[in-house]
């Protein structure tokens, strides 16, 4: 458990149409010129002010707001902050780097064997850390459930993280949780598709906040991060105005071809043999995300991209026999 594997067309395979990647796939040409006037020669300072800014543009009135290199950076410190909680509930079948900082941080994992559980297949255990990536990775499932899920872990003292990195691919962007005992967790390189930028928040109870950030290492967004937050909290909502539905569309394209749903701009999909489908995949030009470091074996998550990188994708798909690996909730 020292290392997972993750999505993303590697050195060798950048001519590839990257499907293994779940990010906006159009470019955010208005970050070029902030980025162009990103201060590399000195130590950026820049994420109070960020701070205070995403609060106030979210409409938070009673959560903080701490900012992190990315998601992942921000698991790291919210498994931190919970120095004294020796257990924690998470999902099988998810995002892998969740099981591997259990392993890290040397908590008790209770996993959820379920693919797409509903409520009442968590357990609700005294004094523990859940953790719920929603819409779910690889699944793309939204839990809709979550609020009434929080509610039940407060009465017994246990806090729920929510990893809301693909939330922008959904209607519920613009809602926001606030309670005492839930922190979420928000990517911009996601919405943006700027994944070499590592950018996004955290809001959550002040208390749980101060103490992730004890952990968060000194400059980690680095001034090319700072740069694209001040572009995007000035143009960014612009942007997603005008991308977002395009996804989407096609997105919904891609389930009435395929005979697939997802809540998210991904989709998992059962096939007979992974490592054929994979192998002929990239053949045709076309990378796809195998999934068994998810723990699941002969299938495949893939992204919605643009229109015609799409229609390359349906017509490689052809002959390849789909499955959908789940029941809609």
């Amino acid at each position: 458990m020292c290392s997972v594997y993750h999505g993303g067309a590697r050195e060798n395979e950048g001519n590839l149409i990257d499907f293994s990647q779940s990010v906006n796939p159009y470019y955010p040409n208005f970050l070029k010129k902030y980025l162009k006037k990103a201060e590399i020669q000195r130590y950026p300072y820049c994420e109070e002010k960020f701070e205070r800014l995403i609060g106030e543009r979210m409409g938070l009135r009673r959560s903080g707001v701490l900012v992190g290199a990315g998601v992942t950076e921000l698991l790291y410190m919210s498994f931190y902050s919970m120095k004294s909680v020796q257990k924690v509930v998470m999902l099988k079948h998810t995002y892998s780097e969740l099981a591997r900082l259990a392993h890290l941080f040397n908590k008790e994992t209770i996993f959820i064997e379920k693919l797409v559980p509903e409520l009442d297949d968590f357990p609700i255990i005294r004094n523990a850390a859940y953790f719920l990536v929603n819409p779910d990775n690889p699944t793309g499932i939204y839990y809709g459930y979550v609020k009434e899920l929080g509610e039940e872990l407060r009465s017994v003292g246990s806090n729920l993280f929510l990893d809301e990195s693909f939330i922008y691919f959904t209607p519920h962007s613009r809602s926001f949780i606030e309670s005492e005992n839930i922190v979420a967790l928000r990517s911009f390189t996601k919405a943006y598709g700027i994944p070499g930028i590592r950018i996004g928040f955290a809001y959550g109870p002040h208390e749980i906040l101060k103490s992730m950030k004890e952990f968060r290492m000194p400059w980690g967004i680095g001034a090319y991060g700072c740069a694209a937050l001040e572009g995007i909290l000035k143009e960014g909502e612009r942007f997603l105005d005008r991308t977002i539905p395009k996804v989407m569309k096609e997105k919904r394209k891609l389930e009435k071809r395929l005979g697939l749903r997802s809540d998210a701009n991904y989709f998992l999909a059962g096939v007979e043999d992974e490592d054929r489908v994979l192998a002929l995949l990239k053949s045709k030009g076309i990378l796809v995300r195998g999934c068994r470091s998810f723990g699941l074996n002969n299938m495949i998550r893939f992204s919605v991209r643009k229109r015609h990188e799409n229609d390359v994708l349906l017509k490689a798909l052809e002959g390849i026999k789909l499955t959908s690996p789940f029941w809609r909730i």
